[in-house]
């Protein structure tokens, strides 16, 4: 049985109720157009659906934040060709958007969407980001793919800062959580599994994990290959994407990470410098990882004198992924402390990476349609 509460205007509650009234295995509790009666009701479950008035919310904007964090899911009910419904979807964290003009054909595929969750997958993706220059976009290509994964799927991801000078936590600008030296030293004196996951910073509204890397350069040391291996095997049990930001160089602490993934994307630039460095690598990396390497072009658009097919020959292989230049938009997210992908998506560069994350979970999960891909596609359909 599906709990479900509606806080709309009379129109949209009379809609929603004869939606539901049909379908038995729902009950409808709470029935209110005041916000505040929302806000003080007692929701018993995570699992609860609270169905919203997209008008309640531009009559009152001030109170979206509060309602967003209410301890239920939530489902937004407005006009997807209005921008302003796709900004206030997102600030309320909503599981999905409906078409008000379309709330009977749209309501009952979200909400059976929502009692038949998907199931995890047995082994879990893991999608190394490597270059053996740096400078090349390595980490902002590693945080927007997986915040892009996370809001295209409903299956959890992780982002793991593998590199111990790494700066995930600081583009991201928030209290990071458990740091991947903090779990390795918890797992080697016997922490538990669940209280190591229990640690790790969760992005709230979406199924995404980050692990960053630590914060003292001192304890770079301490990244060792053996510890990581044991803090991935932890990561991959739970997550069906696993995102790694690898350091430079063929370490062994990258061996041991490309030794756990189903693919290694190598960032290249079209820089003939830095070009000759990755082409060196690419020629080890053959030996083991054949099977797994795919090229990708960054700042592919830069006029830097070297097209497509000069680049694909200096390294002797297939670029398998061309990304635009993101301009000065990367930079702009990370000072504002967000990734790229939800701060300007409209980019270039944020559209190319929500492109890649879209073939990676339609190759894995097929074409089904996820309530997250949905509620992002429609924002940038309505010009976030």
């Amino acid at each position: 049985m599906l709990t479900v509460h509606v806080l709309a205007m009379p129109g949209i509650m009379g809609a929603t109720s004869t939606v539901l009234a049909g379908d038995p295995d729902i009950s409808i509790e709470l029935r209110t157009n005041n916000l505040r009666e929302a806000l003080s009701f007692r929701y018993s479950s995570q699992e609860e659906v609270l169905i919203v008035d997209d008008s309640l919310l531009a009559a009152n904007p001030s109170l979206i934040a509060s309602i967003s964090e209410l301890p239920c899911k939530k489902i937004l009910v407005g006009r997807l060709a209005d921008a302003d419904t796709a900004r206030r979807a997102l600030a309320l964290e909503a599981h999905n958007i409906v078409d008000e003009v379309q709330l009977a054909a749209e309501l009952p595929d979200v909400l059976q969407s929502l009692r038949t969750p998907q199931a995890m997958p047995t082994e879990a993706q893991v999608i190394s980001v490597y270059s053996a220059k740096g400078g090349v976009g390595k980490s902002t290509v590693a945080l927007n793919l997986a915040w892009a994964l996370a809001l295209q799927s409903d299956l959890p991801v992780a982002l793991v800062d593998c590199d111990p000078l790494g700066d995930i936590g600081a583009m991201i600008q928030d209290k990071p959580g458990a740091t991947v030296v903090d779990v390795m030293h918890g797992l080697a004196h016997g922490m538990s599994d669940e209280k190591a996951l229990q640690s790790l910073y969760a992005v709230k509204g979406i199924g995404l994990t980050i692990v960053p890397a630590p914060l003292n350069p001192q304890e770079t040391d301490d990244v060792s290959a053996p510890a990581l291996e044991s803090l991935l095997n932890l990561i991959k049990s739970v997550h069906a994407y696993v995102v790694l930001d690898l350091p430079t160089g063929l370490t062994d602490l990258n061996l041991t990470a490309m030794d756990a993934s189903s693919r290694i994307l190598v960032l290249a630039a079209p820089e003939r410098v830095t070009l000759g460095t990755i082409g060196r690598s690419l020629d080890v990396l053959a030996r083991f990882y054949d099977e797994k390497l795919a090229v990708v072009l960054n700042r592919a658009d830069s006029d830097t004198g070297l097209d497509l097919p000069e680049v694909s020959q200096m390294l002797h292989r297939e670029i398998r992924h061309v990304l635009p230049s993101g301009g000065s938009a990367p930079v702009r997210a990370a000072n504002r402390g967000r990734p790229l992908v939800l701060a300007e998506p409209k980019n270039p560069l944020a559209k190319a990476l929500i492109a890649l994350a879209r073939d990676i979970v339609s190759e894995r999960e097929g074409s089904r349609r996820r309530t997250r891909r949905w509620l992002v596609s429609r924002s940038l359909h309505a010009g976030l």
